[in-house]
């Protein structure tokens, strides 16, 4: 083993280690996924507080910080089994390039009213590497969160925004936004980052929320952006609405876990 060492320059556990992968067989690599099928993809509308929901949000690469204003969450099923989750909430109050964009007013009351029309897609994190499962769960989400936003909150949607912290990942691969550009959204420009708080002056010390981001936009033709719209912060009548609304359009708890186990016998059958 000594003289085994000195030929190779390898130490002794080095050497044990050479003469090992000279002798075994290398491990096959594994079969990569087949290709995403849309009949095993379906997405459940869930409240933020459901267990599952927070277990992926809290592996998503941006901190949960929560969420002011309007805002739908699902969980992504994909043969029978919860794989990631993705959302929609209020749109950011300002982005330069995305404001121009869409041509937002100037005023801020008109603006804001504007904003109602677009939903920011807040999250989006999948935990399935199948090929195309990401722009297909994409596209199925917009198709549904534009019925179930425009059923809740009575505004009709124009279009869709999401901001990107483009970097390495630990796989090699570089997350900037492909699943978007593959379903069609368009990448605007990139924004200028914060300093120690954001443009509502709500302070903040993370680097990712610090960071530029990508913007990407996508348009719903022949959609106006909203002109009227009244909020429900002040409204009690208007509050209980929208609660009796959410009741009817959110899963019970025991039912969703029932359909869980449901489609994942049937998968497994």
């Amino acid at each position: 083993m000594d003289e085994y060492g000195r030929q190779n320059g390898t130490g002794r556990g080095r050497s044990i280690t050479k003469l090992l992968e000279d002798l075994l067989p290398s491990p096959a690599p594994p079969e990569p996924p087949t290709r995403a099928q849309k009949d095993l993809l379906h997405l459940e509308l869930v409240k933020r507080s459901n267990p599952l929901y927070q277990q992926f949000r809290s592996r998503h690469y941006i901190p949960d910080r929560g969420l002011v204003g309007q805002q739908l969450q699902y969980l992504v099923f994909y043969g029978g089994e919860v794989v990631g989750v993705i959302g929609g909430a209020s749109a950011v109050f300002t982005s330069q390039v995305r404001d121009e964009y869409w041509g937002f007013a100037k005023d801020k009351e008109t603006k804001t009213r504007q904003l109602n029309s677009i939903i920011n897609n807040n999250i989006f994190r999948l935990e399935y590497p199948a090929p195309n499962l990401a722009t297909m769960a994409l596209s199925r989400w917009r198709k549904q969160i534009q019925r179930d936003w425009e059923e809740l909150y009575g505004v009709q949607v124009a279009g869709f925004e999401t901001f990107v912290v483009e970097e390495r990942l630990w796989n090699g691969k570089t997350r900037n936004g492909a699943c978007y550009r593959a379903d069609n959204w368009e990448l605007l420009g990139i924004t200028k980052g914060y300093g120690d708080t954001n443009v509502r002056g709500r302070e903040h010390k993370n680097k990712t929320l610090k960071a530029k981001k990508l913007i990407y936009c996508r348009r719903i033709e022949g959609r106006e952006l909203c002109s009227s719209y009244t909020t429900s912060w002040n409204d009690p009548e208007r509050q209980k609405e929208l609660n009796q609304k959410r009741l009817a359009m959110f899963a019970d708890p025991l039912d969703l876990l029932l359909k869980t186990v449901r489609q994942d016998l049937e998968v497994h059958d």
